[in-house]
């Protein structure tokens, strides 16, 4: 059974340490998308219902997972600074996304008990959020993108900033026409939580990026099966990757955008706090020099 929680309210976020006033939204009948008047909505087919889900794992732990440390995963210690982190970090970079017409889903361990989250996250929200366990997400989405012509889907880390324009970018490159697209960014921040240390991060490869907010778009009716973001790979070389498992998406009949990365101005913060899992070697890697950023810049707040 999945369990479903939707918060939909009109008020900024509580305990978000630089608030500001969010656009007020209306739901539709259905309660199944949140309109917003800056949504990107110039389609070339006026009919093209879309649904987009962000997908965010939360203490899930990794492949090699012991009994003992999924133990340890549903302990306060992880938990609540998991809760702490994504309230700094995630949550209000979705808060102040221009455009809202999307379903934020908290995907969770097997073993995490749901109602603990909802009631340590205890959070006023402007969008949708779903709150399910990771072994219900295929049937999740098969139910969810029951008459909807396309589906985009997004991963995040609970720990990482997008910028304020980013849910328009992905629509926006639904006039491609293409079966399946996939879009990222190639301009970032590193930020190092305990220190408080911006490292600027570029990458000039044209073949993948890092997974912050890397989406994928499919036209449900030409692509065999519902895939999700995470069928692409947790660090893709998007390009090759494609190439290579293409048939095993059921495309290999038809061409499809590899991905679109180029960006002039850092469009994410790749946070790195010491819960975080390769803390360490990512603090050993060697950068050029340190910058001064202010995040106010992704929220669009002078």
């Amino acid at each position: 059974m999945i369990f479903k929680y939707f918060i939909i309210i009109f008020l900024t976020l509580l305990n978000f340490e630089e608030t500001n006033e969010i656009n007020k939204n209306e739901r539709t009948k259905d309660n199944s998308e949140i309109i917003n008047k800056k949504c990107y909505t110039s389609f070339k087919n006026k009919n093209t219902r879309i649904i987009h889900l962000i997908l965010t794992r939360f203490l899930i732990g990794f492949n090699n997972n012991t009994q003992e440390f999924d133990k340890l995963l549903n302990t306060d210690y992880y938990l609540l600074n998991g809760i702490r982190v994504m309230k700094k970090f995630l949550i209000p970079s979705l808060e102040h996304q221009s455009c809202k017409n999307f379903t934020w889903v908290l995907l969770l361990g097997n073993q995490i008990n749901i109602t603990k989250i909802i009631t340590k996250l205890n959070i006023k929200l402007s969008f949708n959020i779903d709150i399910i366990h990771k072994n219900e997400i295929k049937n999740y989405i098969g139910n969810k993108t029951k008459g909807f012509d396309v589906l985009i889907t997004t991963r995040i880390d609970y720990d990482d900033i997008i910028y304020f324009d980013a849910t328009n970018d992905v629509r926006k490159l639904i006039n491609m026409n293409k079966p399946m697209i996939l879009h990222g960014y190639n301009r970032g921040v590193y930020y190092f939580e305990p220190e408080r240390k911006f490292f600027e991060y570029y990458s000039n490869n044209k073949n993948g990026c890092l997974a912050i907010f890397l989406s994928l778009i499919i036209v449900l009716k030409k692509v065999t099966g519902i895939y999700t973001i995470f069928d692409i790979g947790p660090h893709p070389e998007i390009r090759t990757y494609l190439i290579n498992k293409r048939n095993s998406f059921g495309i290999k009949k038809f061409n499809y955008e590899p991905a679109i990365f180029d960006n002039e101005s850092p469009k994410f913060v790749y946070v790195r706090q010491k819960y975080s899992h390769n803390y360490n070697l990512h603090k050993s890697l060697k950068f050029k020099k340190e910058i001064k950023f202010n995040i106010n810049k992704l929220y669009n707040i002078n």
